[in-house]
């Protein structure tokens, strides 16, 4: 029995450990960054876009063929199909391959985002470090309500930096965004200072920025990365506002998940 539990116990520590909890996609309209509900993807290494979210938003006709598991798509005078499980795009009459099957996720399609958006008449560039999708297309349209604020200044970049490099050495960049989180939050939040170097030079907050070196330190791109990408509105440990590598008795109420080793707190 007790080597039952053990395996378990493995298993599951080895299922936490793969987990990836900034998996998100960014992705920005027209220079407007989203928040979005899985707009893009990623699948293997490659960017799918959501076919009926980018048809809803350039104003594109759809109908599903419930029989033949295919989207079709009225773009001006061409049909384009795309049919689950399939690398196959069909224009009118004519076969294409793309470079990835299409394919259902909670019931809903995708497509390689490449042969998606040059079918609707869109561009885009991808960045694989930051998981950055920026998508230009005259048609698309954004919701104000959508657009995330993204006024942070290369300074900001680089002191967040520099606080997650010296608090995470070793760690993954979940980990490290998780710590950028916490310091984004404080600067959020009325009861911590409002800038990120004040955040980091609160007294009795974060040890390491007093440490020899820490103000000239340079970041590993990893940490810079972590910043980024937590400035651009990526989260991994939600409103958290503390954390530390043991237990806070005086904060088990406000628990709110380990982390590689460290408690976060709200």
């Amino acid at each position: 029995m007790k080597i039952k539990v053990l395996v378990l116990t493995l298993f599951a520590c080895m299922m936490l450990a793969g987990m990836s909890f900034a998996s998100d996609v960014l992705v920005s309209v027209n220079n407007q960054l989203l928040n979005h509900d899985d707009m893009v993807i990623t699948e293997s290494g490659k960017a799918y876009g959501l076919v009926s979210e980018f048809t809803s938003r350039m104003g594109v006709e759809v109908k599903w063929l419930q029989t033949a598991k295919m989207a079709v798509l009225t773009v001006n005078d061409d049909y384009v199909s795309f049919q689950m499980n399939s690398n196959i795009v069909i224009v009118n009459n004519e076969t294409f391959e793309m470079n990835g099957n299409a394919f259902m996720r909670e019931g809903r399609l995708y497509a390689p985002l490449d042969t998606l958006l040059k079918q609707l008449g869109a561009t885009y560039t991808w960045d694989q470090d930051l998981l950055y999708a920026q998508i230009t297309g005259a048609q698309l349209t954004v919701d104000p309500a959508e657009v995330r604020k993204n006024n942070f200044t290369p300074e900001d970049v680089l002191w967040l930096a520099r606080i997650i490099n010296a608090e995470t050495n070793g760690a993954s960049l979940d980990k490290k965004i998780a710590v950028a989180n916490v310091v984004l939050n404080r600067v959020a939040s009325p009861r911590f200072p409002n800038t990120i170097y004040e955040v980091i030079y609160q007294r009795g907050q974060f040890p390491p920025a007093y440490k020899s070196g820490f103000a000239t330190s340079e970041p590993v791109e990893l940490s810079i990365l972590a910043a980024k990408r937590a400035l651009m509105g990526v989260v991994v440990a939600k409103e958290s506002l503390f954390f530390n590598n043991r237990p806070f008795t005086s904060k088990a109420d406000s628990f709110y998940k380990l982390i590689e080793g460290d408690y976060f707190y709200f």
